[in-house]
């Protein structure tokens, strides 16, 4: 197994933990690692940019559960 290979997996792992069953946020995800690492970034930066790409995924406005849209009006 390459290093890819087991970077992609726990990406995978990690994101089904975080947003179990939302395999679409996975994959993109692994692809955001996986191009960063080939580009020459560490598995930390790596790491760092699938995690800033699922946190910019969970709280952008168009993916808010509706309760947290009322709040987020509310505080507009």
């Amino acid at each position: 197994m390459t290093n890819e290979q087991v970077l992609a997996e726990a990406v995978k792992a990690w994101v089904e933990q975080m947003l179990p069953g939302d395999w679409g946020v996975a994959e993109r995800a692994t692809l955001v690692a996986v191009n960063s690492y080939r580009e020459g970034g560490t598995v930390r930066e790596a790491c760092r940019q699938a995690s800033g790409f699922v946190q910019s995924w969970i709280h952008h406005p168009a993916h808010l559960m509706p309760a947290d849209r009322v709040v987020l009006r509310l505080i507009s």
